[in-house]
């Protein structure tokens, strides 16, 4: 969209202000599709498609921003005003576990920045969930060195920084006689074990998982009908698990499918002392279950895993995007 359009909307007040939905929703798509275009995916492209439909939506737009201070889930925050027109814009919602805030849309236009605004959104955003939770999380893209030291300056610390790997479809299965590894199906006993993996390699207070994701023991232990937990939800996780020979975990692979979703995901955990020699063997054997070239694969992984990278490469898949995941604690 072009700078003159986001001008188009007349806003009769100035500076910061709470966002009010029904007013503000369509040019607070606006303003995300023009300053964050290039680094777009299907999803954030979905969301401001969203954000457009909600804001025709006249009465349902209304009611929401009549109650978004008070229930939980719906959207927040702050934009600013400049001349009557919407120049800057962040996003406060709950993260939906502990008493956490996820902080998103931190947006300002090229021709007002470098003016101290997106600092008094965050404040004005932090003081909020300051008031409401007891931490806030957001990502960052890992080249975005302004942004990581504006953020750095008003008390967040880096977690950690996690590439999403994409494999197309239509691409060669894996080749080679290799004998599979044992893997097979975790079962719900070994739940605590698979947690002890997970919080082995990807501990918490790294970012857990990866976005959103912490881990706990609901989360990683599998259902007790997963048929029925599929026509329930729509959702498929199957975890696949390399004991070890001192009984603990040597690795396990969670992969996921979601209904109306053209891609799988999954999650690859190896035991750090057996880094640098399972992963290729676990993805090809992934590759093979999930029928290779079917669908794309999609995996949100640690940047700082050399190993893995130099895995997911061999076997053609390409990394996204690349995102910091910082938190503020007050």
């Amino acid at each position: 969209m072009s700078a003159a359009g986001l001008a188009s909307a007349h806003r009769p007040s100035s500076g910061l202000r709470p966002v009010q939905l029904r007013r503000d929703l369509a040019d607070i798509a606006d303003l995300i599709e023009f300053c964050f275009a290039p680094t777009l995916d299907a999803a954030g492209r979905s969301a401001i498609n969203e954000m457009r439909l909600l804001s025709r939506s006249g009465p349902v737009v209304w009611a929401l921003g009549r109650l978004s201070t008070a229930v939980p889930g719906v959207m927040t925050g702050f934009v600013w005003i400049e001349h009557g027109r919407l120049i800057g814009n962040v996003s406060v919602t709950p993260a939906g576990y502990g008493s956490g805030w996820i902080i998103a849309n931190v947006a300002v236009h090229p021709d007002y920045r470098r003016r101290g605004i997106a600092r008094q959104l965050m404040h004005a955003a932090l003081d909020l969930v300051a008031q409401r939770g007891t931490f806030a999380v957001l990502q960052v893209d890992a080249d975005n060195d302004g942004a990581r030291t504006l953020y750095a300056q008003l008390g967040f610390t880096e977690q950690r920084t996690f590439t999403r790997w994409r494999r197309a479809t239509r691409l060669r299965l894996p080749e080679g006689d290799a004998p599979p590894l044992p893997v097979r199906p975790v079962r719900r006993v070994e739940s605590r074990d698979l947690l002890a993996l997970a919080e082995r390699v990807r501990p918490n207070e790294r970012g857990g998982m990866g976005w959103l994701r912490p881990n706990d023991l609901p989360g990683l232990r599998p259902g007790r009908w997963p048929a029925l937990g599929r026509l329930l939800s729509g959702r498929s996780v199957t975890t696949w698990i390399l004991p070890g020979a001192d009984g603990a975990f040597d690795a396990a692979l969670r992969f996921e499918t979601r209904l109306g979703c053209s891609t799988a995901l999954f999650d690859l955990l190896v035991r750090p002392e057996r880094a640098g020699e399972l992963e290729t063997p676990l993805l090809a054997s992934l590759i093979r279950r999930a029928g290779g070239w079917a669908q794309p694969l999609v995996t949100e992984h640690p940047d700082d895993d050399v190993a893995a990278s130099e895995a997911l490469r061999g076997f053609h898949f390409r990394p996204e995007r690349t995102l910091v995941h910082m938190i503020w604690q007050p």
